[in-house]
């Protein structure tokens, strides 16, 4: 006999931060999260729109678009169980549209949060690979960044740090993933470009007191 799925909440979920300043960051793209949902589901009505006006656009695309729209709300509404079955739905019945793509990183960041890192891989790398909407990639690079440097893999996680940098779309996550950066440089023993990055930042006018701090506290970690 089948045991009942269980449900899965919010607060059941326990996050395993990356290091104390990614938590920073991603504290602070926690902050704006009601702006990104509003962002994000203004991109499904359009996509949606556009799928009405234009010709070219399938019903199966349309289908998508609408099926990745309920999944986004099921997820606004913290309703995770149903936002998972939905998006797994979207990326199974309609493999390799843009909405099958939105979905995957949803689906792989559901998963990284809830402690199944490897399931978390599969879907976040193939975002990363295919890069549909901008807005994601640096919250992407620092999730496998994390799975990196959790199984010892100190270069690809400063490689995905370099991704999520180039990406970010606001100075304070940018900043402070160049600071994890250093961090990860100083302990491999490259001393002078940790210093040169950390530098950089504190030469920044309108750097903030959370970004000083963590730079203050790498600097103090350097000899000499």
């Amino acid at each position: 006999m089948l045991k009942p799925k269980k449900t899965i909440t919010k607060k059941e979920i326990q996050r395993d931060p990356f290091l104390e300043s990614i938590n920073k960051a991603q504290a602070h793209l926690q902050e704006k999260r009601s702006i990104y949902m509003k962002i994000a589901l203004g991109l499904i009505v359009v996509l949606i729109g556009y799928n009405i006006i234009s010709e070219k656009k399938s019903q199966s695309n349309f289908d998508a678009s609408a099926a990745l729209g309920q999944a986004m709300v099921a997820l606004d509404r913290g309703d995770l169980e149903n936002a998972q079955f939905q998006l797994e739905t979207v990326i199974s019945e309609f493999n390799g549209s843009e909405s099958a793509k939105i979905a995957g990183y949803h689906l792989g960041k559901i998963k990284y949060e809830s402690g199944d890192k490897l399931g978390a891989e599969i879907y976040l790398s193939q975002y990363l690979r295919d890069q549909p909407v901008d807005l994601m990639v640096s919250s992407t690079a620092l999730m496998l960044a994390d799975i990196s440097l959790q199984v010892g893999n100190t270069k690809e996680a400063i490689s995905f740090l370099d991704i999520g940098i180039k990406k970010s779309k606001d100075s304070h996550t940018r900043r402070m993933i160049k600071l994890e950066k250093a961090k990860l440089i100083l302990s491999q023993g490259d001393i002078e470009r940790a210093r040169t990055i950390t530098d950089g930042i504190l030469s920044d006018k309108d750097v903030t007191v959370i970004e000083k701090q963590v730079a203050e506290e790498i600097l103090g970690r350097i000899p000499g």
